[in-house]
């Protein structure tokens, strides 16, 4: 049910974007192992504590610091 959700809503916003809800409870950003929040819109796991944005490219999550994006105070992305 999750997964088909989520595929409709990221087939909706023109991204195919599927992350099975398991996968997200065990992963933590790799910089301060903190939580991540998962943006669908914007195809990336968003780590709030360092201000990082992993892309997520073919459904894999790039979990290197290399290819995080830092985002500013104001990034849509850190809203709650």
């Amino acid at each position: 049910m999750f997964l088909a959700a989520a595929l409709n809503e990221s087939k909706a916003a023109g991204v195919t974007l599927i992350m099975d809800h398991r996968l997200l409870d065990i992963l933590a950003c790799p910089i301060c192992k903190g939580p991540l929040v998962l943006q669908r819109e914007a195809a990336a796991l968003v780590c709030r504590a360092d201000r990082l944005a992993f892309p997520i490219k073919d459904d894999i999550p790039m979990m290197l610091e290399e290819e995080a994006r830092v985002l500013s105070s104001d990034d849509p992305l850190l809203a709650r």
